[in-house]
C-alpha cells in the first residue's frame, strides 16, 4: 500500500471511531437491543490498533448500561489473538485493580475460543488470589476455575479458608468445583478442603456455596440447587449440612 493510500485508509478509521464514539454517547445509559447489536458489529468492522485501543478504553466506562458493558466485553474477545495479546499486554500496564479484574476475566473467557496465551492468564490468576484488592481475587478464583489444575487446589484454599470478602470464599468453593470437573482426578484434595472449611464456616452465604460444590463433586443430593443465585433457606442449609457431615463421617 502506498503512502497516500495508508493515510486515507487511517485517515477514514479515524472518522469512523469518531462517528462511533457520538454513537456511543447515545446509546450509553438508555440502550436499545438493536441498537447495541449495530454498534457491535460495526465496532468489530474496524480491526486497526487504533480500533482495538479505542475498544478498550470503552471498556472504563463502567457507568454505562450493564447489558451494553457485558456485550461490549464480548465482544471484544471474538476480536480473536489480536484482543488476547492486547489485554494481555493492558493487564500489565493497568493501574486500576477494577479495570485489571475485568481484563482477567476477559483473557479467561478465551479458553473457549482457543486462546493461545492461556498459561499466562493461568499465571496472571494465581497472582491475583494474592492481592489486597478484593474484586481481582474474586476474578483470580474465576479464572482459577476455569483453567486451574490439580495444583492449583493449595493456592485457592486459603482462599476458602481465610477470605475477608464472604462472596470470595464462596467463589472460591465454586473454583475447587470447576477444577474438579475439568478434571476428576482432583476430587480428594478438593473434598479434603471443603471438609476443613465446613467446619469452620460460619457466614450462611459461604456455607451454602460450600456445601453445593461437596454436593456436586461427591455427586451426592443435599436438597441444593447449583444454578441458584439465592441462599437456601436456614432449613434447607440444615439439613445439607447433617448429610455433608454424615458423608464425611463415613468416608473416615
Amino acid at each position: 500500500m502506498s503512502s497516500s493510500a495508508k493515510k486515507s485508509t487511517e485517515g477514514n478509521e479515524g472518522k469512523a471511531i469518531e462517528a462511533l464514539r457520538r454513537r456511543f454517547t447515545k446509546i450509553r445509559t438508555d440502550t436499545d437491543v438493536s441498537d447495541m447489536f449495530d454498534f457491535g458489529a460495526d465496532l468489530l468492522e474496524l480491526q486497526s490498533a487504533e480500533a482495538l485501543a479505542f475498544h478498550y478504553e470503552l471498556l472504563r466506562d463502567t457507568g454505562m448500561d450493564s447489558e451494553l458493558y457485558d456485550w461490549l466485553c464480548r465482544k471484544f474477545s471474538e476480536r480473536g489473538d489480536e484482543a488476547e495479546d492486547h489485554l494481555l499486554a493492558c493487564f500489565e500496564q493497568e493501574q486500576d485493580p477494577a479495570m485489571q479484574a475485568t481484563v482477567l476475566q476477559m483473557l479467561g473467557t478465551f479458553k473457549y475460543r482457543k486462546g493461545q496465551r492461556l498459561k499466562e492468564t493461568a499465571a496472571l490468576a494465581r497472582a491475583a488470589l494474592a492481592s489486597p484488592h478484593e474484586e481481582l481475587r474474586c476474578k483470580g478464583l474465576w479464572v482459577m476455575g476455569w483453567l486451574g489444575g490439580t495444583t492449583d487446589i493449595a493456592k485457592v484454599a486459603p482462599l476458602l479458608a481465610n477470605d475477608p470478602a464472604v462472596a470470595n470464599r464462596q467463589w472460591a468453593a465454586s473454583a475447587l468445583m470447576q477444577i474438579v470437573l475439568n478434571r476428576r482426578s482432583a476430587a480428594p484434595k478438593a473434598l479434603e478442603c471443603l471438609r476443613t472449611a465446613l467446619e469452620a464456616e460460619s457466614d450462611p452465604v459461604a456455607l451454602g456455596g460450600i456445601l453445593v460444590a461437596v454436593q456436586e463433586i461427591a455427586g451426592k443430593k443435599f436438597g441444593l440447587s447449583s444454578s441458584s443465585h439465592e441462599p437456601p433457606s436456614e432449613e434447607k442449609l440444615q439439613a445439607a449440612l447433617a448429610k455433608a457431615h454424615r458423608m464425611f463421617a463415613r468416608a473416615a
